[in-house]
This record gives structure tokens, C-alpha cells and sequence, in this order.
């Protein structure tokens, strides 16, 4: 860590990054705020970065209190704006990478990108100091769920998002700094009162610069609507398969 007073907050899973002069894991100022270390030695201002939890914020922020060092926190919105769970389409909030969007402009919304070191994409592993391409695949799919069910569709009804084309095109390497995200939706289609169709342009940008970009073709339907066509669908799917099973089979013996 360096001895700077500001230095850039980050999960344990991007410990590579955290290593460098002027960055620190949640782990390591934890332990700095469990220990010894003296108020000359913590830094007087933090901001935080991708991968803290709001768990470990907490914990943070409390121990801070606690031993009434006066470290200010920068960057927190990137968890008390955090989006919810519903609007983003996932079950558990580690899970959620956004924070709410906000109209900045006709058609165009403004987004954080808010990663907790546990959600179900970074379970696994994490290499280099980079945020992985997958993260920004999943958080622009949120991105454009979350505009359209906040600010385009009926608050009373449930729907279904279907993507119909997906194109990612990654510019540079993203870090675990702090990201905004745009999200324009464009040709918005209302003629049906089942379903709207839309087209978004998702972008990711780091300072003055673009990481990411993300265009998807995708459909709203009502859940009414799509669930029993989906249910069709899907045991016509089975019935084919369990024929061709049925065909092809080898049998097995002792």
C-alpha cells in the first residue's frame, strides 16, 4: 500500500491490483484497522473501488468510527445507489452489478458499475489486475433491463426480456476503478400491447476513456404472454430429443 493519504479501496479477488503503490484490499486495511497500526499510517481518505461489499463496507466504516480516525470515504455511492434486486432480474444481491440508472439526456441513462468480490461471475477465479469481459457482458445486460423496467414499461406487470442480438466489442483493459455506464435506448418499438421491442447502445468508460461497448437487439413481453408459449416450446424440445434418444441408443451390459 502506499504511504499517499488517498489511496483506491478494492475486493480481495482483485488482491493483483490491490498490491499496487496507492491501492489496498478490504482484507489489508481490516487488518491495519484491527491492529496496531497508528492514524499515521491509515490513510486519511479512501475511495472506493469495484469489489467491496457492502458487508465489508460496513465493517470498515464501523471500525473507522469505532477508533474515531476521521478517514474520509469517497466514491460510496457506488453501493448506496446499488440497484435492486427485481429490476436487475437476479435472486441475490451480490449479484447486482449496477447502481440505478438516471436519465441524463432523451433516451440516454447514466449507470455505475458496482461489483461485489462475491457475485456469481467472479465466484470462480479472477486473473491479471483486470475486470473480467463476462462482468461487462452481465453488467450491460442489467443496464438495459433496469432502464427499461424503470423507465419504459408498466410497474404493475411482470415481463420476460428476450435477447434477440447481443454485439460486444472491448476496447481496452477495465479495472477496478470507478466506471460509468450509458445506456441509450434507441427505435423503440410500442405497437403491441403485449411486449415492446427496443435497441440499446451500452458504454463503459474509465476516466475519459471508452473500455467497453455493448449493442443489443431485445424484446419486452408480458410474462403471461411468453410463459405458456415457452412451455410449448420446451416440451416439443424434449419430446424431439427423447426420440432421437430413443433411435440412437446403445445398450449397456454387465
Amino acid at each position: 500500500m502506499s504511504k499517499a493519504t488517498t489511496v483506491l479501496l478494492v475486493g480481495d479477488r482483485f488482491e493483483r491490483f490491490g498490491a499496487l503503490d496507492g491501492a489496498i484490499t478490504v482484507s489489508d486495511l481490516a487488518n491495519l484497522l484491527d491492529g496496531k497500526a497508528t492514524g499515521e499510517t491509515i490513510p486519511r481518505h479512501i475511495s472506493l473501488g469495484q469489489g467491496v461489499s457492502e458487508s465489508w463496507w460496513l465493517y470498515i466504516k464501523n471500525r473507522a468510527l469505532a477508533r474515531g480516525l476521521g478517514i474520509i470515504f469517497s466514491g460510496i455511492e457506488l453501493l448506496h445507489q446499488r440497484s435492486g434486486r427485481r429490476i436487475c432480474h437476479k435472486s441475490q444481491r451480490r449479484n447486482v452489478l449496477i447502481t440505478d440508472p438516471e436519465p441524463v439526456d432523451e433516451n440516454c441513462y447514466r449507470l455505475l458499475l458496482s461489483i461485489d468480490d462475491e457475485c456469481e461471475i467472479m465466484s470462480d477465479h479472477v486473473t491479471g489486475h483486470h475486470i473480467q469481459g463476462m462482468v461487462l457482458i452481465e453488467a450491460a445486460r442489467q443496464s438495459f433491463i433496469a432502464t427499461t423496467e424503470l423507465f419504459l414499461l408498466p410497474k404493475a406487470e411482470r415481463y420476460y426480456f428476450v435477447i434477440n442480438k447481443l454485439d460486444t466489442s472491448f476496447l481496452k483493459f477495465a479495472f477496478p476503478v470507478a466506471t460509468e455506464i450509458y445506456c441509450l435506448v434507441k427505435d423503440l418499438d410500442l405497437s403491441r400491447d403485449d411486449r415492446i421491442k427496443a435497441k440499446a447502445q451500452i458504454s463503459f468508460t474509465q476516466g475519459e476513456e471508452n473500455i467497453c461497448k455493448v449493442d443489443v437487439e431485445y424484446t419486452a413481453i408480458l410474462e403471461n404472454k411468453l410463459s405458456g408459449k415457452e412451455l410449448q416450446l420446451a416440451t416439443a424440445c424434449l419430446e424431439r430429443e427423447l426420440d432421437t434418444v430413443a433411435i440412437e441408443g446403445v445398450s449397456i451390459t454387465a
